[in-house]
């Protein structure tokens, strides 16, 4: 059996007293011992370590938990997404996804590089956590300084001070001179140009930056506004991304400003009040006339945009004649006709304004009226500032004042035309009972309005404006007229349109009334403009140079030779001279022995299908005897020869020194030369006559000699 006695030692032993073994051993059941039962040391010294081991294992894992809370936490709010969560970041986060940068995280852009930026970005991700939750960031607005190094660090823009000169829109900008260099006085920053002033766009150049920074008068800086900084003569010279070549300006030495008026809006002054928005101690305040400081600290230190401090300044073309014209000046609520026409505003009839181009471009009336001001360097005295056909010159190439001298006879033939129809429909509607009468002469008095406007106020303002505004009358003529129940109706083809796209028509205007020669042809605009209704782009075309044509003599055939019963002589002026005789400057020719004969056109120029050829020698014998045939070549080889031995001479005469006479007599002879070369059938029209004329003119020519002549 087991000792009684030894158990108590072993109890005894263990810390425990007697009668209490079960309850010591088995936690549970120390409740069961009364309140006032003693505890030995031991005792308390087993159950407070057990209770510090519980303790810390809960310290332990709530600090696991926390740390695993905190690295993802940290991770989350480092990740460009987490800068959605906030509403007043959305628009910012939206510009970022809508941007070219959005690939790339927030905090590549947003902090420093390395590890103590990833540090400090994960830091602050984890501040901005806690002001989302305790709402305090409702008390502040979204603020960012972007370091240059992080946009030039390796794998961004790290090349972009190599790059030089780059285009933006239609101006050059160096980025290199802009970022190492003083600015004016100011050491710029890449933030400086790349902003986020206009809301919804991601880091983009902020223009008004610019203006700011090369418009703003200073005592100490004088201002960077010379064009030529930022618009390079390549650019302007170039169809390609100029509508208008200023080649001829830049010959002239031409003024910006002699054409494009007002450009700078605004002066860029920095109101004492602007500053109250960020700082309100004194001592601060007093320092807002240092500028140096000012900017040191706003633009090279921190990043502050120019409009928080800065009034705006705009650069741009100014499309209001009232701001423009500086004719106001002296003439007040004068030339309203003219005003109507170049801006486009005004008359009855017409729906939406038209104004003329170049008051799109902000040109104003001294663009024109240069005389008694400077045309291209010589004053010109005058009464008073005028323009003339010439002055169109002093920007365009030549040729420009004829065009304005064809706008001003075209838009006169149409007031020639209209100006009696109105005074017949005004005499119609006015023996017109009243009841009918009343509209009839408010439409008329539309139409004497309009055509007032296009014949003082010059239709060189506007012409396709004149010309519409003429229409326009036209069509209310005819309507009053109809209204009153008139039997008078004004010739159907007065001052029919022509089917021009408005981009030809700003230029082109009355070009329906002009006639050419080509290919030694007669041609007019008016039956193929406005009795077929052709465009201009079956013939014309722009694409390598402006205007250029692009039809063939070939092209022309399959409208004009397929009517049967058309006289040749319509489009083939030369060729009819040549065989039927007629009048050359300087030059009669005598009739061809054929033309004589009565043989016509269609005699040798029809096949046996009746399709019109151009004839060869085999052409003859069907007529003539077999020995035509080498006639007709022998007469078209001599021809060449002495057309060719012509060219030749009037080549080496031009290289040499002549009185103007000699140049005049070379000139004409080089035109008549080229006639017989245009005509194409080497004197097969009237081989006689044009041997004459070749030889006649080789013996002039040779004679001229060097230094010698009237």
């Amino acid at each position: 059996m087991p000792n009684p006695s030894s158990k108590k030692k072993r109890g005894a032993k263990e810390g425990l007293t007697p009668g209490r073994t079960t309850a010591a051993k088995e936690p549970g059941k120390m409740a069961e011992l009364q309140a006032g039962d003693a505890v030995s040391p031991p005792l308390k010294k087993n159950i407070k370590k057990r209770k510090m081991r519980k303790g810390l294992k809960i310290l332990l894992i709530g600090l696991g938990a926390l740390l695993v809370f905190l690295v993802a936490a940290a991770e989350i709010t480092s990740s460009s997404r987490f800068c959605n969560a906030c509403h007043y970041m959305k628009p910012f986060y939206k510009s970022w996804q809508e941007s070219s940068h959005r690939n790339i995280p927030c905090s590549t852009c947003h902090y420093p590089s390395g590890l103590r930026g990833t540090i400090k970005a994960k830091f602050e991700g984890l501040v901005m956590l806690g002001r989302y939750w305790t709402k305090l960031y409702l008390k502040s607005r979204p603020w960012a300084e972007i370091s240059d190094a992080n946009c030039l660090k390796p794998g961004c823009h790290d090349k972009r001070l190599l790059q030089g000169q780059v285009r933006f829109k239609k101006i050059i900008f160096d980025h290199q001179v802009h970022l190492t260099d003083l600015r004016r006085g100011k050491q710029l920053r890449c933030t400086s140009c790349h902003s986020q002033i206009v809301q919804g766009k991601h880091i983009i150049v902020t223009e008004s930056t610019c203006f700011i920074c090369h418009f703003k008068k200073s005592e100490a800086y004088p201002r960077i506004d010379d064009c030529r900084h930022c618009h390079e003569r390549a650019a302007l010279t170039s169809p390609r991304t100029s509508r208008y070549d200023h080649s001829s300006v830049f010959a002239r030495g031409l003024a910006c400003n002699q054409c494009h008026a007002n450009t700078v809006i605004g002066r860029g002054t920095v109101p004492r009040e602007n500053c109250f928005k960020c700082h309100f101690e004194p001592d601060r305040l007093e320092k807002i006339n240092d500028t140096d400081l000012m900017h040191r600290q706003h633009i090279t230190a921190h990043k502050i945009e120019c409009d928080q401090c800065h009034l705006e300044i705009q650069h741009r073309i100014v499309r209001d004649l009232e701001t423009i014209a500086d004719c106001q000046a002296c003439h007040r609520n004068t030339h309203l006709a003219q005003k109507i026409l170049y801006t486009g505003q005004g008359g009855g009839g017409l729906s939406g304004a038209k104004p003329n181009i170049m008051l799109e471009k902000g040109l104003s009336c001294r663009a024109c009226h240069i005389y008694h001001a400077q045309q291209g360097g010589p004053l010109l005295k005058s009464d008073t500032l005028t323009a003339r056909a010439q002055a169109c010159e002093s920007c365009h190439e030549p040729g420009f004042a004829r065009l304005a001298k064809t706008w001003e006879d075209a838009v006169s033939r149409k007031l020639a035309e209209i100006l009696p129809v109105l005074v017949r429909a005004q005499s119609e509607v006015r023996r017109a009972p009243r009841a009918k009468s009343q509209a009839g002469l408010f439409l008329l008095r539309e139409a004497a309005f309009n055509i007032e406007v296009v014949d003082k106020g010059k239709s060189v303002h506007n012409v396709s404006l004149s010309q519409d505004l003429l229409s326009a009358a036209y069509a209310k003529i005819r309507e009053a007229l109809r209204l009153c129940g008139s039997a008078y109706r004004p010739p159907p083809s007065a001052l029919a349109a022509a089917q021009m796209p408005v981009s030809c028509a700003n230029c082109h205007t009355g070009i329906e009334d002009i006639r050419n020669e080509i290919w030694g042809l007669s041609f007019a605009h008016r039956p193929h403009l406005i009795n077929q209704k052709m465009a201009c782009a079956q013939c014309h075309s722009n694409a390598r140079r402006h205007g250029e044509l692009i039809v063939s003599k070939s092209g022309c055939a399959p409208c004009h030779h397929g009517e049967v019963k058309k006289d040749c002589a319509d489009c083939h002026l030369l060729q009819n001279t040549l065989y039927r005789g007629g009048t050359l400057p300087g030059w009669t020719m005598t009739q061809d022995s054929m033309s004589e004969a009565g043989v016509a056109c269609p005699n040798c120029h029809l096949d046996g299908r009746r399709q019109v050829i151009r004839p060869q020698a085999g052409k003859c014998v069907e007529c003539h005897e077999e020995g035509t045939r080498r006639r007709f070549e022998e007469w078209q080889k001599e021809t060449a020869g002495l057309l060719g031995r012509l060219e030749a001479a009037l080549a080496e005469k031009k290289k040499i020194r002549l009185s103007d006479t000699d140049k005049a007599e070379v000139d004409a002879a080089a035109k008549l030369a080229g006639w017989i070369r245009m005509e194409g059938s080497l004197g097969a029209h009237n081989f006689e006559a044009v041997r004459a004329l070749l030889k006649r003119l080789l013996e002039k020519i040779d004679s001229l000699v060097p230094g010698q002549g009237s």
